[in-house]
């Protein structure tokens, strides 16, 4: 077998989500959020969702199709209606918004807390609604930082439910939208954007640019030292990187020159692409100290890898890569 052949099928049978599994889990999710229309629609109680077919968000890795196996999780956003609610959206901190609910709005008035409307107690009456549904009484439904994680025997996957809210459109037309930052009050995101943005870099390369993030989040969680990076900070370093150098002939050669890119560029900040979160680069310097040294050893594998294949020595070409995907 040649090194392209065993790579590919590598990919194929350890990385990529199979087809089927991934067709299962969108059918199970769109289920799950027809009955979260209707249980709330049901009684006059409950709080709003947001009008028309935009009370609905896909959201994560599963949505921007980056999720690596095993398939886990399946993040959905349920987007309420703010009833006329402010918030000071102007705060440069993007993970400290404050919303506050006016007296008209009483079915949102009464999950306010001591800042303004609590996204716990939010999140705590969506997993009451959750509960509404006939078929997830037996789940297992447990509240987790930002979202609600429901686990279901049925299903091999997960969903991490996360309640938020839409901003009002700017003077151009922009908006964003408001979710739980874990400690009461809300955060900035648009899970918009980084789908965009992976389809307009798309154009730009000849390779599956999809694929190859997933092949660099597979290395990341293969190797405990790299695992402290985040992968959607990974994820954003990919696009920087392209925005220097897009052209490659295939995959192997991108990750080859990424890894180079990459024991560099882990020393700097690392800015949200949407312009809402700031620096994702969060760790500290003798982390990324630690994940620089192990980029540079990488590189040196997959220099030796790509080599090798380049005059047909498949056999020791392969072993690099083997050593490259370690024993995840």
């Amino acid at each position: 077998m040649n090194t392209n052949s065993w790579f590919e099928n590598y990919v194929s049978e350890n990385i990529n989500i199979d087809s089927g599994k991934s067709i299962g889990a969108r059918k199970s999710r769109d289920w799950l959020t027809s009955n979260i229309k209707k249980l709330s629609q049901s009684n006059e109680e409950n709080i709003q969702l947001y009008p028309g077919s935009e009370f609905t968000l896909k959201m994560g890795s599963f949505a921007r199709k980056t999720q690596i196996r095993p398939l886990d999780d399946v993040d959905q956003m349920i987007i309420f209606s703010a009833m006329g609610s402010s918030a000071n959206l102007e705060t440069d901190q993007w993970n400290q918004v404050f919303i506050n609910v006016p007296d008209s709005a009483s079915n949102l008035k009464q999950m306010d807390g001591d800042h303004g409307l609590s996204s716990i107690k939010v999140l705590n009456y969506l997993k009451r609604l959750l509960n509404g549904i006939s078929q997830y009484q037996s789940a297992d439904i447990k509240r987790s930082q930002q979202a609600l994680r429901l686990e279901l025997s049925s299903y091999e996957w997960g969903f991490d439910i996360v309640p938020g809210f839409r901003t009002i459109d700017d003077d151009k037309g922009n908006y964003y939208y408001i979710i739980p930052n874990g400690e009461g009050a809300w955060e900035k995101t648009d899970p918009r954007i980084d789908r965009k943005n992976l389809n307009e870099y798309q154009t730009k390369v000849q390779i599956d640019l999809r694929e190859v993030v997933r092949i660099l989040k597979y290395w990341r969680k293969a190797h405990k030292s790299v695992c402290q990076l985040n992968s959607y900070a990974l994820e954003t370093m990919v696009l920087n990187f392209i925005d220097e150098k897009p052209i490659y002939s295939n995959s192997r050669e991108f990750i080859e020159c990424f890894l180079f890119y990459l024991s560099s560029a882990v020393l700097n900040p690392v800015q949200d692409r949407k312009r809402l979160q700031g620096n994702l680069n969060s760790l500290d310097y003798p982390a990324r100290f630690e994940i620089q040294k192990k980029a540079e050893y990488y590189h040196g594998i997959i220099k030796d890898a790509n080599y090798y294949e380049e005059r047909s020595m498949d056999e020791k070409a392969i072993q690099k890569w083997v050593n490259f995907f370690g024993n995840y």
